[in-house]
């Protein structure tokens, strides 16, 4: 019996790469991971930033096919569109064997790194007052450089696979309070 064949990730090409120039994109993909599919408004109100400037980016990555128009909405007196992740678009990665996407890549791990600052201080000032601080929630940052031997290493991989599965986990099921999650782990060269 043969070996059914490793399904290798879709990395997005230069089209996708090409509608992802702008800052701003990255922090609207980031954004739609956590809101999609959604309306231009409640885009407006996650990103502060004003709903008539946001659609032309949307538009951008809908035209490079990593977003979808999902439809409209009416919202008070207006319709406006909803938009939703083209799940099928691929992931935003470097290829590993050819370095194809590094550039990129590092783009969009500052992108995430700029909201999870954003996000981290906006909790925290949320949290100004209450007295248990456990409960509804927990606020929690590590930012470290260490040393680590090949088994540390390995146990390192074991623990965010596992917290990966916690997170698919949650984007299915839905339900709770939302939390972004941000590990960056890597070799220093």
């Amino acid at each position: 019996m043969t070996q059914p064949a490793e399904r290798k990730p879709k990395l997005w090409g230069p089209r996708q790469w090409a509608a992802m120039r702008s800052p701003v994109r990255y922090e609207l993909l980031l954004l739609m991971e956590q809101l999609a599919p959604c309306a231009v408004s409640r885009l407006a109100e996650a990103s502060g930033r004003g709903a008539a400037g946001l659609y032309r980016h949307l538009e951008v990555m809908a035209n490079a096919g990593i977003l979808l128009r999902a439809g409209q909405q009416r919202t008070g007196k207006r319709w406006e569109r909803v938009y939703d992740i083209n799940r099928e678009s691929g992931v935003p990665m470097c290829d590993p064997f050819t370095g194809s996407g590094v550039r990129d890549d590092v783009r969009l791990c500052a992108a995430m790194s700029r909201a999870a600052i954003r996000d981290y201080g906006r909790a925290l000032q949320a949290r100004k007052g209450i007295a248990n601080l456990e409960q509804p929630s927990f606020i929690s940052s590590l930012f470290e450089i260490t040393s680590l031997d090949d088994r540390s290493a390995a146990e390192m991989r074991r623990l965010i696979d596992r917290m990966m599965e916690i997170v698919v986990k949650g984007r299915k099921e839905g339900g709770g309070r939302r939390y972004r999650i941000s590990v960056l782990a890597s070799p220093i060269v």
